[in-house]
């Protein structure tokens, strides 16, 4: 997707906008290979192409026409979507944007309510705030707000603010039976760090609005994390029923007996869906249709792929769905014919008349038109992967390539920054590639050896080094004692030279990384508690050694101009904070915790913007 000023659900674009959109996306988490282009955007065969770039949602105004909303104007076609006139939205356009992500809604008395986060207020401090202190947590701000037109979007009257707290998504709309209009929005929860949904209602067409509780199903700590991205559908019954985005492989679902102020019976559906947002509305024939991000079919494990798009339909108001029928996709290309994100997500759905469908999305710029009749009338074949045999390697990746404190550590941390950084990236819109090459107990001795096999046949684009801790390291536990670090720092220097030189001659960028602080803990002492060491001192197990060490990357990165990331630095400026320690970063004293990682992953994104500008 293009570059834009687009929330998702978290503050993390707030780094990735600086990319440049004509990258490469790529995940490789995993021993799979997959190729560095994405193909054309491919729709179900009795599918067409909309007449209209415009995004949904999309409604019919009182004369038939259609009528939607972007960041500053309201637009209306009478000509089936042809063209479009535009009238403004605002009448302080300064004070307001509305973000890539709303709801729009045509009530039965004509009122045309919009809901929106505003872009215009939008701020979030530095990303290695997320999880502080309830005075950081009110800093992050992306308000939810209304508007409403009473001549099918001719004037708006002037927004209204309901929520002050980020939320990063707002897709879902609805006005029940009697009357009530329902608005599922999100919020940050403090002290979950995370996002919850909650809904508004209001009983008269939008001027007013009541709170519902909060529906937290308890899990994950970054921005992405939580029961978010809800979709609302009015039952037979009068209840409401709600389907949420989360990690958790499948969409979490609630019910309302009070018309949304009051949500209970949270849990998880029978849907599996990857963690993106589902749609669904009700349509002309009574069925109820979602639209979402089932795992592909030919990665039914995935949990992050959006390459296909996915409609299924239930005749009972949501307790069981028909087959889901992929109705749009972007796969890989292996010919590199249109590089792009492999991604077709954040769906609007549009019955423009009783069985005609409209289908757009933010992400993958999906803009197409189906009947119902159509829909079994054909399917996109199931892609083949590309062999291991013709997989050629990879270019334009971004090399993670140190010791423990960059390798994986399944158990011990949820996700290393190279992790973080890949998840970033494919959330938001970014296209880099990202691998981890680290490997437990490395020395630049060992990554030397291990330096052509491992990252430099991959062509590498950029190669991001993080070494020291055990080069710095005296094992004065062994029996007999060592009596100098294992890499001299002399050696450590001339290796790191070598490390650059080698990626440069592969054409490609380097990034130097200080390593993290380290800090005893009693079975730390128990191994190193003796000279050179300072048993007795909070930094004892730092500065002797690791601390001149990381000076040799200080001063490597400014006289071979590198790119340069000082991890250590920040840990500590976070350390020094009232209320915090060094012990909030680390796991074990050595290796750093998840809230470790985050840091190091969002220092990582302005350095890299540096290095591929």
């Amino acid at each position: 997707m293009p570059i834009h000023e687009y929330p998702c659900s978290g503050p993390a674009n707030r780094h990735l906008r600086v990319f440049a959109a004509g990258l490469v996306i790529l995940t490789m988490l995993s021993v799979a290979v997959i190729s560095a282009d994405a193909g054309p955007l491919v729709l179900h065969p009795k599918a067409a192409p909309l007449p209209t770039e415009q995004q949904g949602p999309f409604v019919t105004t009182g004369d038939g026409g259609i009528l939607c909303v972007d960041a500053k104007q309201a637009w209306r076609s009478d000509d089936e979507g042809a063209t479009w006139t535009s009238t403004p939205l605002f009448a302080k356009a300064g004070q307001y944007s509305v973000s890539n992500e709303r709801a729009l809604l045509r009530t039965r008395k004509g009122v045309v309510i919009a809901a929106w986060m505003n872009m215009a207020e939008k701020n979030a401090p530095a990303w290695n705030l997320w999880g502080g202190s309830e005075e950081i947590f009110h800093q992050f701000v992306l308000p939810t707000y209304v508007c409403r037109s009473l001549d099918d979007g001719k004037t708006w009257e002037t927004p209204i603010k309901l929520n002050q707290p980020w939320c990063g998504c707002i897709h879902s709309l609805i006005e029940t039976r009697s009357g009530r209009v329902v608005l599922v929005g999100q919020e940050i929860i403090y002290p979950g760090w995370r996002h919850a949904t909650v809904m508004f209602v209001s009983d008269d067409d939008g001027l007013t609005w009541k709170r519902s509780n909060v529906l937290d199903y308890g899990e994950g700590h970054h921005d992405h994390a939580g029961s978010i991205e809800g979709s609302v559908i009015e039952r037979g019954d009068g209840t409401l029923y709600l389907l949420m985005r989360t990690e958790a492989g499948v969409l979490y679902e609630a019910t309302s007996a009070d018309g949304g102020l009051t949500w209970e019976n949270l849990r998880p559906s029978k849907i599996r869906s990857v963690t993106c947002c589902p749609q669904m509305a009700r349509l002309e024939d009574g069925r109820v249709a979602l639209l979402w991000n089932h795992p592909p079919r030919h990665q039914p494990d995935s949990r992050v792929s959006r390459e296909e798009l996915s409609i299924a339909f239930s005749e009972d108001d949501g307790k069981s769905w028909s087959r889901p029928i992929v109705v749009a996709a972007r796969y890989d290309d292996p010919g590199g014919r249109e590089a792009g994100n492999r991604r077709v997500s954040y769906p609007y759905l549009y019955e423009r008349h009783p069985g005609e469908l409209w289908i757009t999305t933010m992400q993958g710029n999906l803009r197409m038109k189906i009947t119902l009749a159509d829909l079994d009338k054909g399917e996109i074949p199931v892609p083949k992967p590309v062999p291991a045999a013709e997989t050629k390697p990879v270019a334009l990746g971004l090399w993670m390539f140190g010791d423990s404190t960059t390798a994986f550590r399944p158990g011990a941390v949820e996700k290393v920054y190279s992790v973080r950084l890949q998840e970033l990236l494919l959330r938001m819109g970014s296209s880099l590639n990202v691998y981890n090459a680290g490997k437990g107990g490395n020395t630049t001795r060992d990554a030397l050896a291990c330096y052509e096999r491992d990252v430099l046949s991959h062509q590498p684009r950029i190669v991001v080094l993080q070494f020291g801790i055990n080069d710095a390291a005296v094992d004065v536990w062994k029996t007999p004692s060592a009596t100098g670090p294992r890499v001299s720092m002399a050696d450590y220097e001339s290796n790191l030279r070598a490390l650059v030189a080698g990626a440069r001659e592969k054409k490609a960028k380097v990034i130097l990384m200080t390593t993290n602080p380290v800090r005893w803990t009693g079975k730390l002492k128990d191994l190193y508690g003796k000279p050179p060491y300072q048993p007795e001192a909070e930094d004892g197990f730092d500065a002797p050694l690791l601390a001149k060490y990381n000076e040799v990357i200080r001063r490597l990165a400014k006289e071979l101009d590198t790119g340069f990331v000082d991890v250590r630095a920040a840990f500590e400026a976070y350390a020094a904070e009232p209320g915090q320690s060094m012990d909030d970063l680390l796991l074990d004293g050595m290796h750093p915790n998840d809230k470790g990682h985050a840091i190091v992953a969002d220092l990582l994104a302005p350095a890299i913007r540096d290095q591929v500008r």
